[in-house]
């Protein structure tokens, strides 16, 4: 086959990168293997030598044309589950793939491994000549967690399978069998626990991120109707002599494809057949080999040679990096500069809280027209909209539908998080189940800049606190910002509280902060805390505060003052306080002890105490979902990535533009 120039470039370029090692270490792993195969060929020689070659191609001789034809639909069927699963795949290691590709080359791939052995290796130069938009990397990368993941899978099924076997029905009926069985189950059990616990796992000192709980169960029932589809394309070549139940050969299949799989010989030849020899014992050997030889023709000869007709072919015109015209258009982290103009939406945006984009960790959906849009969040299980759209009203319920379009696109569940009354009602509309989540403390900078009145009172303590002890406030310089002094703020108190908060929370970060509303402190010359806001142009929110240990009472207070101030002598008209968890006094029924414990709170106690000194307004704020269930999944999911975030991207070092680097527009979500 003839290589192109890019790709012999893509060839010496990875010989002096990382994919050459899995690739090395890859073929020095089937040496293993293929010493296993000669072993068990050893330990077979005696049977070998005993089989009446005659009787078994007789027996071979007498399976119908029927019976050819319903073992080739169920290959047909099993193969087809197996190009839905490589698309899963792709989907979850954001490849970019189209489907269709992804799962012809998948099934390629397999076809041609499953004869040849060397899995790994095979499976992923197949898929690099099937799909050109991979480098060899990815596909080696793509191979490892299709194994990984059916490896899962099928235990699962096969434990199923198992458990549900009458007790008369061989050795894998046996008691100690289905124990282990139920054992391997809910060991399992804990993965897809961890998927919604805890996706970003560490194994080996390797980060290792689990598929979405949607695409777990997706890959799951792909892998049930792949094996039990081979297994009945086994169980239609038996001879009509045979009574064999099928969810018999089911098990025993299930059981020896496993004991190939762990052995990984080449094409699974020898410990497959002690196996269906050992599990199977009601047939004779010669009509059974005769079986296994036919299977073997039909589920992976005859896939082969269809399979090297394409890898002949080449890729052809698959493997582009295409955006299906129904699929949203989702600009991916780090977001920047790009057409439409992603800045300038969000520079108008109705909630300045939008700006957290600059952390470059979320996404945009945008409408249609180009004309609006929406800061997107991915976590583990759920595809989440922040807040409201930058232009609220204004085609909310399209952009609702397109949030779920890309939900459904990477295997998660679409969420509304911290949306006000709006976008909650029109979400409800549409069907889906709303939640209050959140109440938002704002006020007028214009009508309470003088901090006048009984509802100001104590915040006027705290300002003379703070300025007893030599506290002076300003804001910040745009140039000259004391970076390092503020990274040592920052630290300290993170220490201090067990790490900061994300995804829809801002994060210390010296390109983001940059680009923010920032105020100073200082006392005795040096600094002790600052503060920082979202800057829009109807609104100012609340963004980080952090202040050094040993910082005189009132420090916080006087630098928020101040912005009121500002935020006032500028015309605006509001300024935000950010949000808090909703008083149980909103509540009814089981949760109310919860939300009143959650209340109290020393984190939370504490913070509401301080924005309460403001005298601020409230608005209440939802959380949204389709269903019930997805709620509390990405309920979870947010949670988790609040308080256990992924490191920010580079993209907020020093000097680093106001949004990070620049992705092709339009890029798939």
């Amino acid at each position: 086959m003839a290589i192109g120039r890019d790709r012999a470039a893509r060839v010496a370029t990875l010989a002096r990168g990382r994919a050459a090692v899995p690739l090395g270490q890859a073929v020095f792993r089937q040496v293993g293997p293929i010493a296993a195969a000669l072993l068990f060929l050893t330990l077979l020689g005696d049977r070998i030598a005993a089989i009446d070659v005659a009787a078994v191609s007789a027996a071979l001789l007498r399976i119908t044309p029927p019976q050819w034809i319903a073992a080739a639909a169920a290959t047909f069927v099993s193969f087809r589950a197996l190009g839905h699963y490589d698309a899963v795949i792709h989907r979850f290691l954001d490849t970019g793939i189209e489907a269709p590709e992804a799962g012809r080359a998948g099934m390629t791939a397999i076809a041609i491994s499953q004869l040849l052995g060397f899995g790994l290796v095979t499976g992923a130069l197949v898929r690099w000549r099937m799909l050109p938009g991979l480098s060899l990397w990815q596909a080696t990368r793509v191979t490892a967690t299709v194994t990984g993941v059916f490896l899962a899978g099928w235990a699962v099924v096969a434990g199923l399978a198992v458990l549900v076997l009458p007790p008369d029905a061989g050795p894998l009926a046996a008691g100690p069998v289905k124990a282990g069985a139920l054992c391997l189950l809910v060991l399992l059990a804990g993965i897809g626990v961890l998927a919604v616990a805890g996706p970003r796992l560490v194994l080996f000192g390797r980060p290792l991120t689990l598929p979405p709980l949607q695409a777990l169960a997706r890959l799951l029932l792909l892998t049930a109707v792949d094996t039990i589809a081979a297994a009945l394309a086994l169980w239609a070549l038996l001879p009509a002599g045979i009574a064999m139940p099928p969810e018999q050969v089911v098990a025993a299949y299930l059981v020896a494809l496993g004991a190939a799989l762990v052995l990984a010989t080449p094409g699974g030849i020898g410990p497959f057949e002690v196996a269906m020899l050992a599990l199977l014992p009601g047939t004779g050997e010669d009509q059974l080999l005769a079986t296994l030889l036919g299977f073997r023709l039909v589920y992976f000869a005859a896939p082969a040679l269809v399979a090297l007709v394409f890898l002949a072919r080449g890729p052809g015109g698959l493997g582009r990096h295409t955006v299906p015209r129904d699929r949203p258009t989702m600009i991916q982290p780090p977001v920047t500069l790009s057409v439409p103009d992603v800045a300038g939406l969000v520079a108008g945006a109705a909630r300045a809280e939008s700006a957290i984009l600059r952390q470059g960790e979320h996404a945009v959906l945008l409408a249609q027209d180009g004309r609006n849009g929406w800061v997107v969040g991915r976590g583990g299980q759920a595809l989440v909209a922040l807040f409201d759209p930058f232009r609220p009203g204004r085609g909310t319920a399209a952009l609702i539908a397109e949030l779920a379009g890309a939900a459904r696109a990477c295997d998660r569940v679409p969420c509304l998080y911290k949306c006000t009354g709006r976008s909650a009602a029109a979400a409800r509309r549409m069907g889906w189940t709303v939640r209050l989540v959140a109440e938002e403390l704002w006020l007028a900078p214009g009508a309470v800049a003088g901090f006048h009145g009984a509802g100001h009172a104590g915040l006027r303590r705290k300002l003379r606190k703070a300025e007893k002890h030599g506290v002076t406030v300003g804001k910040a310089a745009a140039d000259g910002l004391p970076l390092a002094a503020m990274a040592r703020i920052a630290a300290e108190w993170a220490t201090t509280r067990g790490g900061e908060r994300g995804f829809s929370m801002g994060r210390w970060a010296p390109g983001y902060v940059a680009g923010q509303r920032l105020y100073l402190a200082h006392a005795d010359g040096r600094l002790i805390a600052f503060a920082s806001f979202h800057e829009g142009a109807r609104e100012w929110v609340l963004d980080l505060m952090r202040a050094a240990e040993g910082a005189p009472d009132g420090t916080m207070h006087a630098l928020v003052a101040e912005a009121i101030r500002d935020a006032a002598a500028l015309g605006i008209a509001r300024l935000s306080l950010a949000a808090l968890p909703c008083r149980a006094e909103l509540f009814t029924g089981i949760s109310v002890p919860l939300r009143r414990r959650l209340e109290h709170l020393p984190c939370v106690a504490g913070l509401a105490r301080f924005k309460s000194a403001f005298a601020p307004r409230r608005e209440r704020l939802y959380i949204a979902a389709p269903t019930p269930a997805a709620l509390v999944l990405a309920a979870l999911d947010i949670a988790r990535e609040i308080h256990a975030p992924a490191p920010l991207p580079d993209s907020n070092a020093p000097g680093a533009g106001a949004f990070g680097r620049a992705p092709a527009p339009g890029a798939p979500g």
